[in-house]
């Protein structure tokens, strides 16, 4: 078994007042963000780190087939989290998806020898940690979900049967984390109303899926009109992104090439499928940073069959300024008050492309301020350091045992 690597950040300037100490704790690598999950999990590590004196223990890795260049590059950014301190433990499936002794005698040996006033549990089975470990030592715990869990495994497994085989292990996990923990945190109003089955309404905080404003936003000289470009963004690895390119190169591009022959579809995320080619598609592979496609994009596409909690290709896509077509599920949780999402049935995808292009301004800057304050982190983290304080600060951290 590989040893843990244990890394100490560079050391901070002194404050007057002590910082509070928060224990992240995290089954996904924030450094490697293939997914939606990673990507939030990063912005709520680094944004809490200014707020709190944060250590982190995480999974490293996490198991994507991406280029070992691109995974040491994202590794050679010095503590670009901003955490105190980071303890790294080797990914393996068993740890992930049952439970890795390594990961929790490492956190176990952190809350037994430090103070710490807070542990946050992120993302799935994160939860059966924070709920032993709060048990154990006594910390508040802050249950942190990307989705709920269980309803997601259901409906993989209609693809992959081993999902379904899990769901009620995961099932167990959530309900027990929501109950022992101080603080619940949904990333929709609909997870929240799946939550209260369990737990009262006023013990969770919604914090929907977010975006930096200083380098998410639509300030920025347009694209060209030509040839006009349509964007989709997603991990490969993942069953609804590939059905969403095969409908893309199958359905969607015969029919609008047949209109408007210069159309490009550019389709960017990791493990691109090998099978599914086509003229006027171009696949990217994974990327370090999606932001030059997104503002090269004429339109954004999310044809995706089936979906979960809230998509971060839209977020961020509205906040480049981009008009975003989405199928029902891919929109998902997105509140539908948005002039740049529009909801289409995957048969008319094809036409609306071609309506779009021609309409809609390959900038959109009308409803930024809007989408900054509903999605943009700063707003998001300050309110959840608010309701971290009010939920879990009155509650004192033991010493260790």
């Amino acid at each position: 078994m590989t040893a843990p690597r244990e890394i100490s950040a560079p050391a901070q300037p002194k404050v007057e007042e002590r910082k509070k100490k928060l224990l992240y704790l995290a089954v996904c690598d924030p450094d490697l963000q293939v997914t939606g999950a990673t990507v939030r999990m990063a912005a709520f590590v680094s944004h809490l780190a200014r707020f709190y004196d944060v250590t982190l223990v995480n999974m490293t890795g996490s198991g994507y087939r991406v280029d070992r260049e691109i995974e040491e590059r994202s590794r050679d950014q010095e503590n670009r989290l901003g955490v105190t301190c980071r303890v790294q433990i080797k990914f393996s499936q068993t740890g992930y998806f049952l439970f890795s002794p390594t990961l929790y005698r490492q956190a176990h040996r952190l809350l037994k020898t430090s103070a710490f006033d807070y542990l946050l549990a992120d993302y799935g089975l994160a939860a059966v940690y924070g709920k032993i470990l709060t048990r154990r030592h006594g910390v508040p715990l802050i249950y942190s979900s990307m989705n709920v869990e269980y309803q997601k495994y259901l409906e993989q497994s209609k693809t992959d049967l081993r999902r379904g085989l899990l769901a009620p292990y995961i099932y167990w996990a959530e309900r027990a984390a929501c109950r022992a923990a101080k603080l619940v945190v949904a990333i929709s109003d609909s997870d929240r109303s799946e939550y209260t089955k369990w737990v009262s309404s006023d013990k969770i905080e919604v914090i929907p899926q977010g975006f930096d404003p200083e380098v998410c936003n639509p300030f920025y000289p347009p694209p060209p009109i030509s040839p006009p470009v349509v964007l989709f963004v997603g991990n490969f690895r993942l069953e609804h992104n590939r059905e969403a390119a095969r409908l893309i190169v199958q359905q969607i591009l015969p029919e609008v090439i047949r209109a408007r022959p210069d159309v490009k579809f550019h389709l960017v995320g990791a493990e691109p499928p090998e099978n599914l080619h086509g003229p006027n598609v171009e696949y990217t592979g994974f990327v370090d940073d999606v932001g030059p496609y997104l503002r090269r994009a004429n339109l954004v596409i999310a044809p995706v069959p089936f979906g979960f909690g809230m998509s971060t290709k839209i977020v961020s896509a509205m906040a480049f300024g981009k008009t975003v077509l989405t199928s029902p599920p891919g929109a998902g949780a997105i509140p539908r008050k948005y002039r740049q999402m529009v909801v289409s049935p995957l048969d008319r995808f094809a036409s609306r492309i071609l309506d779009l292009l021609s309409t809609r301004p390959p900038v959109d800057t009308l409803q930024f301020d809007i989408i900054s304050e509903d999605f943009g982190w700063p707003s998001l983290m300050s309110r959840l350091c608010q309701r971290i304080e009010q939920s879990c600060g009155a509650v004192a951290a033991p010493r260790g045992e």
